[in-house]
């Protein structure tokens, strides 16, 4: 029995340390470490930071006991109190700093629990070392500092100029700078020689942005925080606000309650709820340019009237059906509608005609109803004396004829009618006639139509 448990007890350290990891951590990103590492460089009286994670990548929870540092130059920075329990599946972070009195090449024993992982930097000589300058100051920039671009809007910039002395340095001195959001324009540094640029903070959204800013082998935190401002208000016009009815070609435009200080984009929707008798749909209402009932909206900073398909306004067809046509504009986080009332109206006649023959007349119609509910056709011809010609008033029940044809629902409230009359007698006599249309919202009577 005494034989089991010492072996045992003897396997749990083990067990224990196969579940500890240890990586370096960006604050993003876990890069596993092995059995050493070195930090990098810095100059005499400088610094470097360099932040780790232990993670517990086992089942079972694990007790941190031991988390030192042993040798010269290394210092342990926000390490958690031991004994710590890790639970499966959970990190934490300390952090090491490096600092030098004299040149030399430092090491260090890192451990943790039964781990170990050596730790390596070298110090350089001040003097050797390019020093970093910020926005004309005349004392450099420790490594590890930050630069802090501060809160820039989403589409602009703020910037901070460097300065890179490398007069005492025997070897040129590389430059980088890498993270999203930052850009520069750079070139190594010769020994010897200094050199100054630009470093751009750009976001191109609300978020927090790191960034990393090398100089030879030193490391500087680039940081910015994106801002999106909220897109503007914005409503919708139509027709410069006059009276819209069937059968027109009107403008929509979008303007904002203020000048944009962002960039926004969105969406223009077009509905249309059909109130005549029978109808679901009007297919000739719709945008006359792209898509017929969606559009594009986009806004740039400066802007006081949105884009529609890039363009100031978009043109918006009718139809021939009463009802309402719903606008509805989405716009980031917010949106607006706008309903547009289509009113029921009688017959509207655009074109009309008459025909002779040797033993018919043929009156032709065109035009719209957009209540799609004539009901009524009537029919009165006149001689060349420009009396009524018997039998007088011919009428004619047109309304199942048209239901069927409206509920076809190809054409909306569009229509074309030829109706013929056969004669007897001298055709020459009759002059001109009369159409009255009849539908749920009055009676339309033509022109005379001349044969």
């Amino acid at each position: 029995m005494t034989r089991r448990v010492l072996a045992l007890a003897a396997l749990f350290p083990l067990a224990s340390f196969c579940q500890v990891q240890l990586f370096l951590f960006d604050g993003s990103n876990e890069t596993a470490i092995g059995s050493s590492l070195s930090v990098g460089t810095a100059a005499v009286g400088d610094t470097l930071e360099t932040r780790f994670r232990i993670r517990n990548v086992g089942s079972s929870s694990v007790n941190l006991t031991t988390i030192k540092l042993a040798g010269s130059g290394f210092v342990l920075s926000a390490t958690p109190t031991v004994p710590y329990i890790l639970a499966p599946g959970s990190p934490v972070d300390f952090k090491t700093v490096f600092s030098a009195s004299v040149p030399a090449t430092y090491s260090a024993n890192l451990t943790i629990n039964t781990l170990t992982v050596v730790l390596r930097a070298s110090a350089t000589p001040a003097s050797q070392v390019a020093g970093v300058y910020l926005d004309g100051s005349t004392t450099a920039l420790p490594t590890g500092a930050t630069l802090d671009f501060g809160s820039v809007q989403t589409g602009f910039s703020s910037s901070h100029s460097i300065k890179v002395d490398n007069s005492g340095g025997v070897n040129a001195a590389a430059v980088s700078v890498t993270g999203p959001g930052f850009q520069a324009t750079i070139s190594p540094v010769a020994p010897g020689a200094s050199a100054s640029f630009p470093i751009m903070f750009t976001p191109t959204s609300g978020q927090a942005y790191q960034g990393t800013l090398t100089v030879g082998q030193r490391g500087f935190t680039l940081k910015g925080q994106g801002i999106t401002p909220a897109a503007p208000t914005a409503s919708i016009v139509v027709n410069n606000g006059s009276l819209v009815t069937s059968a027109q070609q009107v403008n929509i435009t979008i303007p904002l309650g203020a000048a944009s200080q962002a960039f926004a984009t969105g969406t223009l929707t077009l509905q249309f709820q059909a109130a005549a008798s029978g109808a679901t749909d009007d297919p000739a209402i719709q945008f006359l340019a792209g898509a017929k009932r969606t559009a594009a909206v986009n806004i740039s900073p400066g802007d006081s009237t949105a884009r529609i398909n890039g363009n100031p306004s978009i043109a918006l067809q009718t139809g021939s059906t009463a009802g309402r046509i719903l606008l509805t504009l989405q716009l980031g986080t917010s949106g607006s509608q706008i309903v547009i009332p289509i009113a029921p109206l009688p017959v509207h006649i655009e074109t009309s005609g008459g025909v002779v023959s040797s033993h018919e007349l043929t009156i032709s119609l065109g035009g719209f109803d957009n209540t799609h509910s004539i009901s009524q056709l009537a029919f009165t011809f006149y001689d060349t004396n420009n009396k009524s010609v018997s039998p007088g008033t011919i009428t004619f029940n047109a309304s199942s004829l048209f239901t069927d044809y409206f509920n076809g629902g190809l054409y909306g409230g569009l229509f074309s009618l030829n109706a013929a009359f056969p004669i007897t007698g001298n055709v020459a006599l009759i002059g001109t006639a009369q159409v009255a249309l009849t539908n749920s919202a009055g009676v339309t009577q033509t022109q005379r139509i001349v044969f």
